[in-house]
């Protein structure tokens, strides 16, 4: 019985109007709020926001990035009630853009729906196509809180990570300038930093290193 009420949560919670209810519901202004007080002046520029769901951490932010994301529901939703204006249907592990493409971009409660290969991928690809600042946000696993533990019962994100965990991906393809955490329901990682080199990038990329292996 409990499987199937967590199916139908699922099912219910991938429509994007009930998605953006849970959000809220789960404290995504308030969130939002910290985050713009945690960050301070973000830079300016080419922004890409990847894993958007229709680009609302971004805008919330006061930006107007190209909104990537797997899922074009959330996408489609938004452009045609005309609050988004670039929107591009992709996967984070094989970003359609060019180097260098953009001096900021954001990664915002995506890395708990990666599994480890392909959040390793998804990084080396951000890397590669940013110039300058990358920031990365996400909730993290915390045991202790047991509302988080319940809430992360009802997340279509499988992959939960503990703020080690996190850092210790993201130090393999950035540089960190700032990094900090708070407590909203879950308790939440936001990292900024700038990318590693090509080489680096390269290397972490777990197809790289299987071809090594062989």
């Amino acid at each position: 019985m409990v499987r199937v009420l967590l199916r139908l949560a699922t099912a219910l919670v991938s429509r994007p109007f009930i998605y953006n209810l849970v959000q809220i519901v789960a404290g995504r202004n308030r969130v939002i709020k910290r985050l713009r007080a945690a960050t301070g002046p973000l830079p300016s520029g080419r922004t890409l926001d990847v894993g958007s769901a229709g680009g609302r951490v971004g805008l919330g932010l006061g930006m107007s990035p190209v909104c990537l994301d797997i899922d074009f529901l959330p996408l489609w939703e938004r452009k045609s009630k005309g609050t988004l204006d670039r929107a591009v249907q992709g996967d984070a592990a094989r970003l359609p853009f060019v180097r260098k493409s953009f001096d900021l971009t954001l990664c915002t409660a995506v890395s708990h729906h990666l599994d480890d290969d392909t959040l390793l991928t998804a990084l080396a690809e951000i890397g590669q196509v940013t110039s300058g600042t990358f920031l990365f946000f996400d909730a993290t696993r915390n045991d202790s809180r047991w509302l988080s533990r319940w809430l992360w019962r009802f997340d279509r994100g499988r992959h939960p990570r503990t703020r080690e965990k996190l850092g210790q991906a993201l130090e393999r393809c950035f540089q960190p300038q700032t990094t900090a955490a708070f407590a909203v329901f879950h308790t939440y990682f936001l990292f900024l930093g700038t990318p590693r080199d090509a080489r680096t990038l390269e290397s972490v990329r777990p197809d790289s290193m299987n071809k090594r292996a062989s």
